[in-house]
């Protein structure tokens, strides 16, 4: 991916003066591109064109709690993780937890429309963000949304929402909370196939059980992870999956006990859950340790973000398997079992190696053409930025493409904010 060089960087403080760049911006021709974090993978906050980065650093606060109205209203470079360890002590929960928690923003997670484990239960950003403040541009301020029940307006926060910072640059957001779930249990099954579990995944979801979380690691993931993070994970075990039941205590055992004869039907064995919630956690930090420690055993490696049906969750599997074969590349899985959010992670032993990189990238196509065959996404959660705009023709047809592209115009008939991602040329936008 070509990074590509910014003529300069911008760090607004405040919604004045990210409108004054906006209109200076807007009045030279000169594009403008979002940054919250940087921790996306689909290049959507890279200047690949030049441009002007504008960098939300400074505007970090938390300006508002609403313990009532359960709702909190924070600027965009907010870290996930710091805007729920804020409302964990009020009794509340922001349900979105990537596994770039720890250091991406708000704002980064509206512009992906960012899922997480919990996604399965509690849905993705989309289903939190109720408000924002946004600079359109032309320089324009406006208010979208608001924390009525019934807004008397177009849908315009769920219209920005995942729009990757192409329609309008995001000032303050105001999300929905929840309340805390007051009990949580972990179970952790293991599986002697990939393909094994999810099968059992599968089969909860079709029993119409509903836990927080299904994640699902393989051996080589295992294996790597629980050298330092101690979680007791059987690195025998060819892949576990991670499920958590939450709700009230008293109902805690029965969901236990439901999912865990499911999955001791469908292969699962040494059925655990966690004694203590140190012994959970340690679980919980293996599982979001592993994107990190993937380069053990490899110094680089491809990320291919996809979603299917979940009740085709099995043969995808199978299928990931075979295409990664027929090109000679190893392949690893960590992912949201419970949501059908594939992450297949092809290896890369020699970044420096142009066929094996080739082959990584055919591989990588062919995935994709494969969850789009069977009714998925080409993107489940990272966004298409520049890494996935080549696969959209696959996805939607000329119509399609063009009324997305003519949405995109209505909002930025210059094409400044954040130009080339997603349509990056008129025979793509077009379908060709």
């Amino acid at each position: 991916m070509d990074r590509g060089v910014p003529e300069g960087v911008v760090f607004p403080r405040s919604t004045e003066e990210l409108v004054r760049v906006v209109r200076w911006a807007a009045e030279r021709s000169v594009p403008l591109i979002a940054r919250g974090a940087g921790t996306g993978l689909s290049g959507g906050a890279v200047a690949e064109r030049g441009g002007i980065i504008v960098e939300f650093s400074h505007m970090k606060r938390i300006l508002e709690v609403d313990e009532h109205g359960r709702s909190a209203v924070v600027e965009p470079a907010v870290i996930n993780l710091a805007l729920d360890e804020q409302v964990k002590m009020k009794g509340l929960y922001f349900p979105p937890d990537p596994a770039s928690q720890r250091a991406s923003t708000i704002g980064g997670n509206v512009a992906e429309n960012s899922g997480g484990p919990h996604c399965f239960k509690y849905g993705v950003t989309s289903n939190y963000v109720i408000g924002m403040d946004v600079v359109l541009a032309d320089g324009r301020s406006i208010r979208v949304g608001g924390r009525a029940l019934d807004y008397p307006a177009y849908d315009l926060c769920g219209l920005l929402t995942g729009s990757e910072g192409m329609l309008a640059l995001m000032t303050s957001i105001t999300v929905r909370l929840v309340r805390n779930p007051p009990a949580i249990k972990t179970l952790l099954a293991v599986f002697d196939s990939v393909e094994q579990a999810g099968m059992g995944v599968s089969a909860i979801i079709a029993a119409g059980l509903v836990p927080a979380t299904m994640e699902m690691m393989d051996q080589k993931i295992i294996q790597i992870v629980e050298p330092f993070a101690h979680a007791g994970l059987p690195i025998e075990a060819q892949a576990i999956l991670i499920i958590d039941v939450d709700g009230y205590a008293a109902s805690l055992d029965q969901q236990i006990a439901e999912v865990s004869r499911i999955l001791l039907a469908h292969g699962g064995r040494d059925l655990r859950v966690a004694s203590s919630p140190e012994e959970r956690t340690q679980i919980w930090f293996a599982r979001k340790s592993a994107a990190g420690a993937i380069t053990r055993l490899a110094p680089s490696y491809y990320t291919v973000d996809i979603t299917v049906p979940r009740s085709l969750l099995t043969e995808t599997l199978f299928e990931v398997n075979q295409v990664c074969e027929k090109y000679g590349l190893r392949v690893g899985y960590v992912f949201h079992a419970g949501d059908g959010n594939l992450h297949p992670l092809i290896m890369i032993p020699d970044p420096e190696d142009s066929d094996l990189v080739e082959r990584v990238h055919s591989a990588g196509r062919e995935v994709v053409e494969l969850a789009v065959s069977k009714g998925g996404s080409l993107s489940g959660e990272h966004g298409v930025g520049i890494e996935k705009r080549q696969y959209m023709p696959l996805m939607f047809n000329e119509a399609e493409l063009a009324a997305m592209w003519d949405v995109k115009e209505v909002f930025d008939p210059q094409s400044l904010l954040n130009p080339g991602k997603v349509f990056p040329t008129k025979d793509t936008r077009r379908g060709g």
